[in-house]
């Protein structure tokens, strides 16, 4: 359906450049003829950007993000065509600025394609390269009125100008192709390759009307049917295009190393800007103050995107130092460390803390019959049931290997042993399919309390005693440091039957 759509689009497109031969032939330069013409390629820039979301829609990965930045691309161009048929209207000298200023630039959101890596591309573009991108574009606006357009107060480049303009074009063209020629995946051959051999042929184009035939020749002549044709050649390649191979997301954001001098450098685009509109303030005190502003609208964003990025890493950084990566419950040293704040709390509250150690009973041969990752599901999914159990101000910790650690502030020994009850009670009614077949789990507990900071291991010892009397009693039962158990049939019969499948 999309496909069909884009064909449309292309016909739609042939059918109005038929038109514009019509126009150029019977009007020219006179009369309407200008408007008209302008009119017509306006028309196919917004098909073309129509093609270009239909392609979007078709791809994935680094492609999606290609097409995104072409449709960003033309949308410039559409902005530039429009005020250009404005100008057929009523021509501003400020208007006629600014659309030669965007269709000199048209293209440069289309260059940072160049950046895009197809291993590590999700279809969005990354916002430090959009913004360092506004700040280097910043600085050629800022140098193409300071060196080209205050001397001569033109609106139109002068022709000793185009030349290194038209260099520049070149390179980005080469780049293109160079990608295309040295890439190993397809898909980037294609969508780099038709891309290059398009801008090349482009800036043949513009060069042949600055340059060649086309000089002196004014709008709604014959030349405009070449540029009515270069829009309908990218969609030629938008409806042709077909994503053959699937994007490789990785589970990890990629690492990109970054050195000191690099982002050194993007401190150097703000002080080139600021340089420039200088000189540019002089005569055009509104322009400079503009170009100043939305540099200092990018570099401040970057600072925030930089500065929101390096919390979130501390955050992630730090959730990994004190989190077990198997069960994301508290690792063995962060359940410590709350264990320590609790009883240190608890001895300014006068209120006890309660300790519970957990263990899985028998669960090598669960390693042993199912495997280890059947083992690891086993014990993602204890650690689960355990943390629905508790309240949500206790914590839970994977003590080490199949033991758990749980603290419960605010808990005597008949509070604390309640909790553990729940906890076996739930563990024990889950029935477990792994593999196909049941695994049935059951936990060994042992209770302690604490009531001050001196007591830690007091408390962790007592508990580990307690779970070790509640094996040796038999399993699936909590053994209190007191001395009071509970046996395996306690409580079970009122608990529904839970079943996990993996």
């Amino acid at each position: 359906m999309t496909l069909s759509r884009s064909r449309i689009i292309v016909a739609a497109a042939f059918l109005l450049w038929l038109v514009h031969v019509g126009v150029c032939i019977s009007l020219g330069a006179n009369g309407r003829g200008p408007f008209l013409s302008d009119l017509i390629q306006f028309a196919i820039g917004g098909l073309l950007i129509g093609s270009l979301l239909l392609a979007a829609d078709r791809s994935e990965g680094m492609a999606r993000a290609f097409w995104r930045l072409a449709v960003f691309a033309y949308g410039l161009w559409m902005v530039a065509q429009g005020l250009g048929v404005y100008n057929d209207l009523a021509r501003t000298p400020v208007v006629s600025w600014v659309t030669n200023l965007l269709f000199c630039f048209w293209f440069a959101p289309l260059a940072m394609a160049l950046f895009l890596g197809p291993k590590h591309e999700t279809g969005r573009i990354d916002a430090i390269l959009v913004l360092d991108f506004v700040q280097a574009m910043l600085i050629c606006v800022a140098a193409y009125v300071y060196f080209f357009y205050l001397p001569k107060s033109d609106t139109v480049l002068s022709h000793e100008v185009w030349a290194p303009y038209f260099g520049g074009y070149a390179l980005v063209a080469l780049a293109f192709v160079l990608r295309a020629i040295f890439a190993h995946s397809r898909d980037v051959r294609v969508l780099y390759g038709s891309m290059g051999l398009f801008l090349s042929l482009s800036g043949c184009v513009d060069a042949l009307y600055y340059y060649g035939p086309g000089q002196n020749l004014k709008t709604g002549q014959w030349f405009d049917l070449l540029w009515s044709l270069l829009l309908v050649v990218p969609m030629i390649i938008a409806t042709a295009w077909k994503q053959a191979e699937a994007p490789v997301i990785p589970l990890e954001p990629p690492r990109r190393e970054k050195r000191i001098y690099a982002e050194i450098s993007y401190l150097l685009y703000p002080v080139l800007v600021l340089i420039m509109s200088l000189r540019i303030a002089q005569q055009r005190l509104m322009l400079a103050a503009l170009v100043v502003m939305l540099s200092f609208v990018s570099s401040s964003a970057r600072m925030l995107v930089t500065q929101n990025r390096m919390m979130l890493a501390k955050e992630a950084l730090r959730r990994e130092a004190s989190r077990d990566s198997l069960t994301s419950l508290w690792n063995h040293k962060a359940i410590l460390e709350i264990l320590e704040r609790e009883l240190v709390r608890s001895e300014r509250d006068h209120q006890p803390v309660g300790v519970i150690m957990v263990d899985v009973d028998h669960f090598k041969n669960v390693n042993d019959s199912r495997g280890h990752a059947a083992g690891d599901a086993v014990l993602r999914i204890i650690a689960s049931g355990i943390a629905a159990m508790v309240r949500p101000y206790d914590s839970v910790g994977r003590y080490g290997g199949e033991e758990f650690l749980i603290i419960a502030p605010g808990c005597g020994v008949g509070e604390t042993w309640e909790l553990a009850e729940r906890v076996r009670t739930h563990v024990a009614s889950c029935s477990i399919m792994a593999g196909g077949a049941t695994v049935h789990v059951t936990l060994s507990l042992g209770v302690a309390t604490g009531e001050s900071s001196a007591d830690l291991e007091k408390a962790l010892s007592g508990a580990d005693a307690a779970l070790y009397r509640a094996k040796a009693a038999g399993r699936n039962r909590v053994e209190p440091s007191l001395g009071r158990a509970a046996g395996a049939g306690q409580g079970s019969a009122s608990a529904a039957e839970r079943d996990f499948w993996i």
